[in-house]
């Protein structure tokens, strides 16, 4: 009777230990789980949740699989030229002897900057006749006043005041006709001015740039000879550079005036790569090579290219409108690369989110091809990827 009741009294009391075990052990497993951000939901850690905070101080928006028509592309070898817009031939308007040269090449200039002077025997010739028609026309304006003067008193005829008037009109086309020829030769209203003052510019005629830019030939030399076919200068805007393309026939018809293209130097990488549009497209094929030429504008940034570099062009063409050529796509901030692969996540209907891994297929300017690993019906996170990316690294 003794035993039976102590073994009643041993096995009440194992029976309470271990309900005070079941109960600890609860309570530290629901503390602990309710504590912690992000909670795994499966054995592999694909699915996970995160808390409730996090999701309210960063928003998640979502997207779905995109289906797009496939651009056509065309990868062609290019030169670099200028900007037949944005570009000078520098010489001398008159014969002359070079005096001095200010710039050398890769100097930046801007517009109405001298170049070089000059000494010029026909300019100071022209100068001499400006002069001449001027001091002719002082002194014969003087004489048709005083002629009309004297016509209005009636001391003179008409035709004698008629006479003065007509020398004046005459010497004043004379000295307008040497003016234009001064502008002509290069001179400006400010140097016209200093010769009229007696400074004559024949013994330092600058040569100044029509536009801005950069000195990228220099031809003139001191004590050179230079006549009005000489070119003396380059100066162009680098800014904007031409690319010049060589398409055949048979691809001409996917490429219009707009369309977008990527320009890498050659020896350079893809990161390198400059943003172009086509510009010009030939509306006439060489009969030899049987290709035609078209014309890409790109902006220049910090320098990366140069007139006479070979690059190559990826030009898009037109969008193919088959359903063959259709992909899916995604934003490219959706996909996000951890441990070499690439990943998704994606939004349940129970609030919690799956890790996809996909591949990927071609990238373009914001968007990506998802070539599998994902459904139509899913729903992809964008705007807050990077949290999701953050959370399920702790996992």
């Amino acid at each position: 009777m003794k035993q039976s009741l102590l073994k009643s009294s041993l096995i009440k009391n194992v029976s309470i230990g271990v309900l005070l075990l079941s109960i600890g052990y609860f309570g530290y497993s629901k503390f602990f789980a309710g504590n912690k951000k992000t909670e795994s939901l499966s054995e592999d850690k694909s699915r996970f949740r995160i808390s409730e905070e996090i999701q309210k101080n960063h928003p998640f928006s979502v997207v779905y699989l995109e289906e797009r028509a496939v651009e056509e592309e065309l990868q062609l070898p290019g030169t670099v030229s200028y900007d037949m817009n944005n570009v000078a031939k520098v010489g001398s308007r008159v014969n002359g002897r070079i005096l001095s040269v200010f710039v050398k090449e890769g100097d930046r200039v801007k517009k109405g900057t001298p170049l070089a002077s000059l000494q010029s025997v026909e300019l100071g010739t022209t100068e001499a006749n400006y002069l001449k028609a001027r001091a002719r026309l002082e002194a014969l304006k003087v004489q048709a006043d005083r002629a009309k003067e004297l016509y209005e008193k009636k001391v003179t005829s008409a035709k004698e005041y008629e006479m003065s008037l007509m020398d004046y009109k005459s010497v004043k086309a004379e000295m307008e006709t040497s003016r234009n020829a001064l502008e002509n030769l290069g001179l400006n209203d400010a140097e016209i001015t200093n010769l009229e003052a007696g400074k004559y510019n024949s013994k330092n005629l600058y040569i100044r740039t029509p536009i801005s830019g950069s000195v990228t030939v220099r031809e003139a030399i001191i004590g050179q000879s230079v006549n009005a076919r000489d070119n003396l200068f380059t100066v162009a805007d680098l800014s904007v550079l031409w690319i010049n393309l060589d398409v055949f026939e048979k691809d001409l018809n996917s490429i219009r005036k707009g369309n977008e293209a990527k320009v890498v130097p050659i020896g350079a990488t893809i990161d390198d790569s400059l943003k172009a549009v086509v510009s010009y497209v030939s509306e006439v094929i060489d009969p030899v090579k049987k290709t035609a030429e078209i014309r890409l504008e790109v902006r220049n940034a910090n320098g990366k290219l140069r007139p006479g570099q070979s690059v190559t062009a990826t030009v898009k063409g037109m969008i193919a409108e088959n359903n063959l050529n259709k992909i899916k796509v995604v934003p490219t901030d959706c996909v996000h690369k951890i441990e070499g692969e690439n990943f998704v996540f994606v939004r349940n209907v129970d609030a919690s989110f799956t890790a996809k891994k996909v591949i990927l297929g071609k990238g373009y300017e914001n968007w990506v091809e998802i070539v599998s690993g994902t459904d139509p019906s899913d729903a992809i996170v964008k705007d807050g990827s990077f949290v999701l990316k953050s959370e399920y690294l702790k996992l």
